[in-house]
């Protein structure tokens, strides 16, 4: 291997190629959760639903921490190899960077640099053989503080004019979002209408509208959102569609023939786009039965929306 980067210019939410991007750049084996280079100063990991079968069942908490579980498949996970350089990787001046898989044969999403404050013990986690185990888990915190390469939605808000209460407020309620964009991750890997993974071309949109959501676990549950491109975000965020349970698009009798012509979406109705788990269904009702077909007969007047929304 030649020209190792020391500094590979990774973007939050991209693709990358494991084998072309990743390894063929930084080193490390190319095969399995944790990969660790012996020629660059690197401890990459690597998430995703594939570790589900070995018991790995990585997560964020309430403080946007990442839980991630150590290496070792069968029996009680061991200090060593992988999860020993996970441990220690700031003692060994290495950075931990997070991909997450999704799915075979597909690029990798960059989900960003982390650093490891601690690692504990979680018994009674299953192994590959369906043995319970003691299984290492490790607390990263998140070294950035992008939204995870999401595309922003705009926010006609005069920051500088807020008082120091509403200035908290809103600090507190992007946190909620971020954390809100974090777990999503776990139930939708792309926009479902359109395919598009890269986070940096897509919104997270809620099912059940942030303003309606009984409690604050509501709005920070991944399984109350979608990945969606801006044109269907704004779709089925104003209820012009819905999907059903088993995933296929529902198009309101009110939107414009012409609209659905142009705007580059494939909007035929009862295409099929894939299922809804349990937990996704229940918020998946609430969009169903009050905005599909009711919220943007209650928009305020377009033009001055359009106005409002416009400013830089």
């Amino acid at each position: 291997m030649t020209n190792v980067a020391l500094d590979p210019q990774y973007e939050i939410g991209a693709l990358y190629s494991r084998r072309l991007e990743i390894h063929d750049v930084l080193g490390g084996q190319r095969q399995g959760g944790i990969s660790t280079p012996t020629s660059s100063p690197f401890v990459i990991i690597f998430t995703g639903e594939a570790g589900k079968q070995h018991g790995y069942h990585d997560f964020w908490d309430d403080n946007g921490h990442f839980h991630y579980f150590g290496e070792g498949q069968v029996g009680d996970m061991q200090d060593k190899g992988g999860n020993r350089a996970i441990r220690e990787h700031l003692a060994n001046n290495k950075r931990l960077i997070l991909f997450q898989m999704m799915g075979h044969g597909r690029p990798y999403r960059y989900v960003g640099e982390f650093r490891c404050l601690k690692a504990y013990s979680q018994a009674n986690v299953r192994d590959t053989k369906d043995t319970p185990r003691v299984a290492i888990v490790f607390e990263l915190e998140p070294i950035s503080s992008d939204s995870i390469g999401f595309l922003v939605k705009h926010e006609a808000e005069a920051i500088l004019e807020l008082d120091a209460t509403s200035a908290k407020k809103l600090t507190e309620v992007r946190t909620k979002q971020g954390l809100f964009k974090r777990r999503l991750l776990s139930f939708e890997k792309e926009c479902r209408i359109t395919g598009i993974a890269d986070l940096r071309f897509l919104r997270a949109s809620h099912m059940k509208p942030w303003s309606a959501c009984e409690t604050g676990t509501e709005r920070v549950d991944g399984a109350n959102g979608l990945l969606l491109t801006p044109h269907a975000d704004f779709l089925f965020d104003r209820g012009w569609i819905t999907f059903t349970n088993a995933g296929r698009i529902e198009c309101s009798a009110h939107l414009p023939a012409e609209l659905i012509k142009r705007i580059g979406l494939n909007l035929k109705s009862r295409r099929a786009t894939g299922e809804f788990s349990e937990e996704q269904r229940a918020y998946l009702a609430f969009h169903q039965s009050h905005v599909y077909d009711k919220a943007f007969k209650k928009a305020d007047d377009p033009i001055a929306e359009l106005l409002a929304t416009s400013k830089s």
